[in-house]
Parts: C-alpha cells; structure tokens; sequence
C-alpha cells in the first residue's frame, strides 16, 4: 500500500486539520481529521482503467486528481503554510428564517449570476478560480486598484436583462481566454467590500460611492428594512422585478470564508401545474412573440374583474417566439404549464405567478 505525504487546513476554528490518500491496487481511500486527533478513513473507491492504463494507475490517477483539488483550494503542503490562504474565500449566506431576524437589516435582490472577487491581481470565482474573459470589466476596475491595490470588492457577474438565459452569462464567462463578446453583455453587480473594516451599513457608501459613473460596474440595490412588514415588501417586489428573492445583510462585519449569519439568503417559491386557456403577445420589442400566458385554477377561481389569472414567461426571447407561433397547440387541450409563485392570495390565487415549464400530452418543454 502506498501512502501519500499529508496535507494540511485550518478548519473555522483554527484547528489544524490533515488528509492524505492511501492507493492499494486497483483501489484507493483518503484518511482525514485533527492533526491532534483521531484520523479517519473513508471507504475504499475501487477503479477500473478509464483515461489510465491499467486498473491500479486509475487508482493512483484518482486519489491525486483529489488531493490537487484541495490543494488548489484550502489544503497546504505544510502546517506553516496554512497561515496563509490560497486565495479569498467570500462570505457564504445562511438561510433566511422568519422571526430570526435583528432589525434594521439591509435588503438587496438576489442575484442568479456567478460569483466574483475582484482584486488587483485579476478577477476570481469563489474558488479562487481565475476569470479571464472579462476583460471590459478589469479595465474599469483598473483606476480602483491603482488607488487602492489591497481593494477587494465582492458581487456577481450578471445582466437582469438576460435573467431567463443564464446559460449565456455562464457560457461567456467560462471561456478561457479574453472574450469581446462579454463587453455588451457581462456586468459586474458589487454587493460588498470585504476590505473595508466596519459594518455593512458603513461599507455600502463606500463601495456605492466608488462606482459612481461606471459603465460596467453596478451597485447593488440595497434598501433598509426595519421591520418584517418592509423586509417582506422589499421580497415580493424582488420576485415582481424578475429576480430570485432576496438577500438580507446584517450590520455587522464580512466574516471572510464562512457561512455566515450575517448574510441571510430568502428564496421561497411553491410551483403548481395548471391548464393553459391562452398565450398572450407582446408590445413593442416583443411583438411577435408570447408575453405571458393565462392559466385556470382549480373551481375556475378568477381575479376581482372576473380574468382568469396571468402569469410572465420564463424564457428566451426565440423560446417565447416559438410558443406564440404554436399557440394554437396550447390552447383549449390538455395542456398545462408549471407556475412557479410566491404564495397564495387569500382568494386562492397565486401571488407574483411565473410560468417555468410547458407540457404537452407526451411532451415537455
């Protein structure tokens, strides 16, 4: 049996930690756990030849693909080394619970982009991976770092205009050289300044306050709730405004590379399936394609001017175009949509309504 040479983390109470893997033929193990403690190991994973040779190479092959993995994220070659991080690892949220909230308490929109650090060595994912196809967005950030080279600003990369095709923002993102085709696209949305020491009330001025005037660079939205009736108006609006719910900010400090408190993440959606009555074209640039849909709940239960309620299209504008063309298809058989909602109005109806999916009989979309 071979036995690699440990490796070493600081766990989030500044306990020194090890791994190392143990490869016994055609199979293969990691032991883990308090350098001053027990070590455990886990079960054998048994390989078969893939992209090696033979059996017990692939074994070989695996437990040091796994042990480059942690080293390129919070594993060290030596005690001494993990003084020092690999990179900046960004304050991760905790989920909202209702009732468990300290007033007054910073509201934002939640995003559905991809997490960015941004320092003066480059642009990085959570990670600590390098963004390289971004390059619009280093340049505007250039003169920040110049003033500031320990400046570190915390955010996503994102468009609210492309909130239906995430796949774009993600496909553009992941290249790996510079891509100009991000400049009309990729924004940069900072929500925190991690190097600034204080509260996030005394951080967001100055984070908002050194934006100012950017093009691609974007505060944003914070609003202050002082109670659970604002924070509760701020989500719904969120949710109305095409966002995925809604972050709330302590005030309190950036606790770097933990799962903080402080930043509470709130997602709350139900979905339900119903039929679709009929697809609705837009105005101006969505003329000529589907806008939103009317759908039928259960006893025909209608708004107050006697509608059947709507609900807008989670889409492409060429998905949207197509369900228009074949909306005849849709309409008066037995078919429904997925109507993902907040919550329901005291009548019954779903509230903020957004339809997601589409089926057919023996067909989905």
């Amino acid at each position: 049996m071979i036995s690699s040479i440990p490796i070493y983390k600081l766990d989030t109470q500044g306990r020194l930690r090890s791994w190392r893997y143990d490869v016994d033929g055609n199979r293969w193990r990691s032991v883990s756990g308090l350098v001053a403690g027990a070590q455990t190991p886990t079960d054998w994973t048994v390989c078969y030849a893939k992209s090696q040779e033979t059996n017990e190479s692939q074994a070989r092959f695996e437990a040091e693909a796994e042990e480059r993995k942690k080293l390129e994220r919070q594993y060290h070659r030596t005690p001494e080394a993990c003084a020092t991080p690999n990179f900046f690892e960004p304050m991760l949220a905790k989920g909202y619970k209702a009732g468990k909230i300290q007033f007054p308490i910073a509201s934002q929109p939640k995003l559905d982009g991809i997490r960015c650090v941004a320092r003066a060595e480059g642009l990085f994912s959570r990670q600590g991976k390098p963004i390289v196809s971004c390059p619009h967005i280093e340049e505007e950030l250039a003169p920040l770092f110049v003033a500031d080279p320990d400046l570190i600003l915390d955010g996503e990369l994102y468009n609210h205009e492309l909130k239906a095709d995430f796949e774009q923002i993600v496909s553009l993102v992941r290249k790996q050289e510079p891509n100009p085709e991000t400049a009309g696209v990729v924004q940069y949305h900072v929500y925190d300044i991690p190097s600034f020491d204080g509260t996030f009330f005394q951080r967001a001025p100055v984070y908002s306050a050194m934006l100012k005037g950017c093009t691609h660079l974007i505060p944003v939205e914070t609003r202050i709730a002082f109670n659970q009736a604002m924070l509760d108006a701020d989500y719904e609006e969120f949710l109305a405004d095409g966002y995925e719910g809604q972050m709330g900010r302590l005030d309190a400090d950036y606790e770097i590379g933990k799962r903080s408190a402080h930043l509470q993440k709130r997602k709350e959606f139900q979905d339900a399936e119903f039929p679709i009555t009929a697809i609705g074209e837009g105005l101006g640039n969505w003329s000529g394609h589907a806008k939103f849909v009317e759908f039928m709940l259960p006893g025909d239960i209608r708004l107050e001017n006697g509608d059947r309620p709507r609900a807008g299209i989670k889409g492409t504008k060429e998905f949207c175009k197509q369900l228009l063309e074949e909306a005849e298809e849709w309409i008066g058989g037995k078919s429904t949509s997925t109507i993902q909602f907040f919550q329901l109005s005291a009548r019954g109806i779903p509230r903020f309504p957004v339809a997601t999916k589409f089926h057919k009989a023996g067909a989905r979309m």
